[in-house]
């Protein structure tokens, strides 16, 4: 399904979201280093994943209320944020266990998954054209960054 075009940035950064768990799935099977691959992830949550989240929080959330949008589906994104930020504060105290990256990992896919063929869909079926156009004006593009350039291919 394409995504409409107020909406679609948000999608790009999922796309990018996707490739960050595949990378970190590529890297627990090669058995990479796992403080390499939660400085990966610290990074990507840095320079994405934080600022993404609070598009999500304080425009895409915030504009679907003032609508008859499901809650529910609101409250699932909001607890997987919660989950996922969970998993950054323990990379950031040191908890650099395989099974917490792979945790991350599996969530983020989930979560992205979840947003693109459910979320994403029913709020452009509530959100009116004028509405899509004020959400793509808070959400402008901003400058993409490619998990894919981090200087470490530990999933090669």
């Amino acid at each position: 399904m394409k995504r409409h075009k107020q909406l679609q940035p948000l999608s790009r950064q999922h796309h990018n979201g996707l490739l960050a768990a595949l990378l970190l799935k590529k890297g627990i099977k090669k058995a990479a280093d796992p403080k390499v691959m939660a400085a990966f992830i610290l990074n990507f949550w840095s320079n994405d994943l934080e600022a993404h989240f609070n598009s999500e929080e304080t425009v895409l959330i915030p504009a679907l209320k003032e609508t008859t949008f499901d809650e529910t589906l609101s409250r699932r994104l909001l607890n997987e944020h919660t989950a996922l930020r969970s998993y950054i504060y323990s990379l950031q105290e040191t908890d650099t266990s395989a099974s917490i990256i792979e945790d991350f990992a599996d969530l983020l896919e989930q979560h992205i998954r979840f947003e693109e063929k459910i979320y994403f869909p029913e709020a452009e079926k509530i959100l009116n054209e004028q509405q899509l156009q004020k959400l793509g004006e808070a959400l402008h593009e901003k400058n993409e960054v490619s998990c894919m350039n981090y200087s470490i291919k530990f999933w090669e």
